[in-house]
């Protein structure tokens, strides 16, 4: 059974994966047997008596013991042994490793060279979609600042009307009280009652302008994909000095601080602005 295709000239995607095929070497011990057997075989083909030689070794180290010149030479003896049978545990190590790392690698070049392309195609549509949900969300910005002035613009009829509402009935009130005649009288009530009329009318037009479109919904395909716009932000730093202030009690920033100052130390400085360098003294085996 298939999925829905994508589009009319994409094939569809399988919903149930076929069996998979026997690998070769599948009937192989496993590899946590295969290994230890391999990397011993090779750590005693030149020294059958290594790990014998390793054991003695070791156990030295809880005899040690440095009190005067002739005993820090037998540390110093010891030392060099642990350095030999290091170097020889790396080079087997090595040696039992490269072909494993040699299949790595090549496993490696199977997977990146397969998800390059998938990884390009993925950035190619991903792309298209970013741009066409850029320019919704501007188009939607520009409706949103257009509703807004609209907003602002009918409340400020509203409150101009409103005003002269205010002026308009004080003036009939004014003029009732200094009338000289009906006429006169009537004629103040009259632009009283217009004026509130159209700030009632300014009013309600306030009350009633467009509102700003609401965020649109997630688009769900017909195959089962979900796409809905997001806000992701970004950063440049255009200051290290003064952007270091702002990060300074960051764990990660600290740990980077400690390496950069111990380059500096082992380089040859001895004088730093808020560091303390000292001097250890310790044997140095050769």
């Amino acid at each position: 059974m298939a999925t829905k295709p994508v589009f009319d000239d994409v094939p569809a995607w399988p919903s149930t994966p076929a069996p998979a095929a026997a690998h070769m070497g599948h009937n192989k011990p496993p590899l946590e047997d295969i290994i230890p057997e391999e990397f011993r075989a090779e750590l005693l083909r030149e020294r059958p008596q290594f790990l014998e030689k390793l054991n003695e070794l070791v156990d030295a180290a809880d005899r040690a013991r440095a009190e005067d010149d002739e005993t820090l030479g037998k540390c110093g003896d010891l030392v060099k042994a642990y350095r030999a049978c290091i170097a020889h545990i790396n080079k087997t190590h090595k040696s039992v490793k490269e072909p494993h790392l040699l299949a790595g690698r090549l496993v490696d070049a199977e997977k990146n060279a397969l998800n390059e392309r998938v990884e390009a195609a993925k950035l190619k549509v991903e792309s298209i979609g970013d741009a066409f949900v850029a320019k919704r969300e501007a188009a939607l910005r520009a409706e949103r600042e257009r509703a807004a002035a609209e907003e602002r613009a009918a409340a400020e009829r509203a409150a101009e009307a409103e005003r002269k509402r205010e002026a308009a009935e004080a003036e009939a009130r004014a003029a009732a009280q200094n009338a000289a005649n009906e006429e006169e009288r009537r004629a103040a009530e009259e632009r009283a009652a217009q004026a509130a009329a159209e700030a009632e009318e300014a009013m309600s037009s306030a009350a009633l302008s467009p509102s700003a479109s609401a965020a649109p919904e997630p688009v769900r395909s017909d195959a089962g994909a979900t796409v809905s716009g997001k806000q992701e932000w970004k950063c440049e730093v255009t200051d290290y000095e003064v952007a270091f202030m702002g990060c300074s009690d960051d764990e990660k920033v600290r740990e980077a601080i400690d390496k950069a100052i111990a380059r500096r130390v082992r380089a040859g400085s001895r004088k730093i602005e808020g560091v303390r360098i000292w001097p250890v003294a310790k044997a140095n085996y050769r």
